[in-house]
């Protein structure tokens, strides 16, 4: 227990002025994001990475360096993940009727996200480090990238994909919502947290407190499931 508080307060001691890159980066993603009517191509990720990026790029600053300077944000994250529980909590009596089907929805999900990977993977011959790169692409950065490195892939691959996941994820969610004709907020959180992760959850608390308690069991449900599964079935199978 003091090796996490000491290791959590290391972590804001260790932020500086640098912070302010992400603060402002993000400050002006959600502005365009707001002004382009919340549309999924705007995202503020999509907005405030490349300026981030780029900024860092010209002004010589380490990467290494940029993200210890964010060790306050990473600490805040925990205490944002923690505040999920509240419009959960409001929503447990609808959930506690509907496990059976939730279970079976995360199960199926986060099973069909790992074996179309290796499935598409194999057929377009890629390389082992690649498809191992892949495989977690559909669950939270943090669960992402300790999966991958476990397996063996690459760290800096797999946090660009669960981006590229995640956007495209709210991109085709109302399309398909439309068509198969599903309007009942509880589903379209769930899948959006199961198939989209944070953003998708981020997208699903636009809609509604229930909409978004939903996916946030979705996410949070995949996340554990994808953990428990997906090494054990990579050591089985191998890409």
């Amino acid at each position: 227990m003091s090796e996490l508080i000491m290791h959590q307060w290391q972590q804001i001691t260790e932020s500086s002025w640098l912070v302010l890159f992400s603060i402002l980066g993000f400050g002006v993603g959600v502005f365009v994001y707001r002004r382009c009517g919340n549309h999924p191509l705007s995202h503020p990720l999509l907005i405030s990475t490349p300026l981030i990026g780029l900024a860092l790029y010209l002004l010589k600053i380490d990467y290494v360096d940029y993200y210890a300077a964010n060790g306050v944000l990473n600490w805040l994250l925990g205490a944002a993940t923690v505040a999920l529980a509240v419009p959960l909590s409001q929503q447990i009596k609808n959930l506690s009727a509907l496990w059976p089907i939730i279970l079976l929805t995360v199960l199926s999900g986060g099973l069909f996200a790992a074996v179309s990977v290796l499935v598409i993977g194999n057929w377009f011959i890629l390389e082992p480090t690649a498809i191992l790169s892949l495989v977690a692409k559909s669950v939270t950065t943090p669960i992402a990238m300790i999966i991958t490195e476990q397996l063996g892939g690459l760290i800096t691959l797999i946090t660009v994909l669960v981006l590229f996941t995640g956007i495209v994820g709210i991109i085709v969610a109302e399309p398909i919502f439309t068509f198969f004709n599903l309007h009942d907020e509880r589903w379209q959180g769930l899948i959006l947290g199961v198939s989209a992760h944070a953003i998708g959850t981020l997208k699903a608390f636009e809609k509604s407190p229930r909409c978004g308690a939903f996916s946030t069991v979705g996410m949070g449900l995949n996340g554990i499931w994808t953990t428990l599964f997906l090494i054990p079935l990579m050591q089985a199978v191998g890409p």
